[in-house]
């Protein structure tokens, strides 16, 4: 053979064996098979590496939590090919995740700066800001709203609000998607800015009507948040119906919240909170009987609950029920001495049965304790006592 074929041969046969490496490594990264992935890797690694063999080493260290590695490699990836965004992309999302919020910024700059002139296509690893999707593989071309979305989030964490606001808006321009409206909401309401917020939340449920972090966000804000009745029977929003059953007691729609608070406890029956909470929207219904039912559940699930004797005891008041009411007034009062309600619903208790001198004595303690109307009672029951 002559030699100049020879040597021809070992070249292609140097090449082929280095792609298939690469690609051994790849297909088994993409398995998740990690430590075979990195098997086949090194042993590029140890030749005549590509810029490629670095940025899948990098994706490896990262898969494997080894985030000072993978910064390694992305260098390495940069001083072979200056021009790689996605190496830069790559170390701002590392430093942004650690927290190295100037280095992240500088950057995702870079990538912003230069991506206009980028041919790259190249499918390649990310993490999602929001943490929702996890990791994906897509193309830098349609990564450029989340480039501008992650720097945002690392100005939010500078502090750098004005020039976060700015790269969130900026984001719309290439991509509308949920998580830039709920990522800009959450920095809205930081900022006090309560009506943009809800209105970047609203923006997200039309986008995407079961999306359960701009549902939780937008319940957090607005107490009048109802959910629509196809989501009540989702089990990813379970846990938020005591939440929005709590917004609608305070917002008095006392019937509504015994009804998101009932679907709790379908979907959990040992939910003690669910009870105590559908027990006092019921009283406030006039289902004493029932709201005394679910106290008294809650406590058979949860013994340390013992807001339920008080609750109790105001179940057996709005029947009139008053020598009842004061026996678990005084229960919960050997408990806990502090809460100025009890005193005063067990004064009035007392002086319903004619007990005037007790009543006056629970009286005073709950005007110590600091309710005004306790004074307002006093004078007009107790008098000179």
């Amino acid at each position: 053979m002559r030699p100049i074929l020879y040597f021809s041969f070992i070249l292609l046969y140097s090449f082929i064996s280095a792609q298939d490496y690469y690609d051994q490594a790849r297909q088994h990264y993409n398995e998740s098979n990690l430590d075979s992935a990195r098997y086949y890797i090194n042993k590029n690694l140890t030749r005549k590496p590509s810029a490629e063999d670095y940025f899948l080493s990098a994706m490896i260290h990262e898969a494997e939590n080894k985030d000072l590695r993978a910064l390694a490699d992305y260098e390495a990836v940069i001083q072979k090919d200056p021009n790689n965004l996605e190496a830069y992309f790559q170390k701002g999302l590392i430093y942004y995740n650690s927290a190295s919020n100037e280095q992240a910024i500088k950057d995702f700059t870079y990538v912003i700066d230069n991506q206009s002139g980028s041919e790259t296509k190249a499918v390649y690893y990310g993490i999602d800001p929001s943490g929702s999707r996890g990791t994906f593989l897509t193309t830098l071309q349609s990564m450029i709203s989340k480039v501008y979305q992650y720097r945002a989030m690392a100005y939010e964490k500078n502090g750098e609000w004005d020039k976060a606001i700015d790269d969130f808006t900026t984001a719309f321009e290439y991509d509308t998607t949920v998580d830039g409206y709920i990522n800009r909401s959450q920095l809205y309401a930081k900022m006090g800015r309560k009506r943009e917020a809800i209105s970047d939340l609203k923006n997200a449920i039309e986008l995407n009507l079961e999306s359960y972090r701009a549902w939780y966000n937008l319940a957090i804000l607005d107490e009048s948040t109802q959910f629509p009745e196809a989501l009540m029977a989702n089990d990813e929003f379970t846990p938020m119906l005591n939440l929005v059953g709590a917004n609608a007691y305070e917002s008095g729609n006392y019937s509504l919240s015994a009804q998101y608070h009932t679907r709790a406890i379908k979907a959990d029956p040992n939910d003690d909170l669910a009870y105590i909470s559908r027990g006092k929207a019921l009283l406030r219904t006039g289902a004493y009987g029932q709201a005394r039912q679910d106290f008294i559940k809650a406590m058979q699930l949860e013994p340390s609950r013992t807001e339920a004797f008080y609750l109790i005891g105001n179940s057996f008041f709005h029947e009139q029920k008053f020598q009842e009411a004061v026996g678990f007034y005084e229960r919960y009062l050997s408990i806990d001495r502090g809460y100025k309600n009890v005193w005063f619903n067990a004064a009035m208790a007392y002086l319903s049965l004619d007990e005037d001198e007790k009543g006056c004595v629970y009286l005073r303690q709950a005007e110590q304790l600091g309710m005004d109307q306790a004074i307002k009672m006093l004078e007009k029951h107790c008098g000179s006592q």
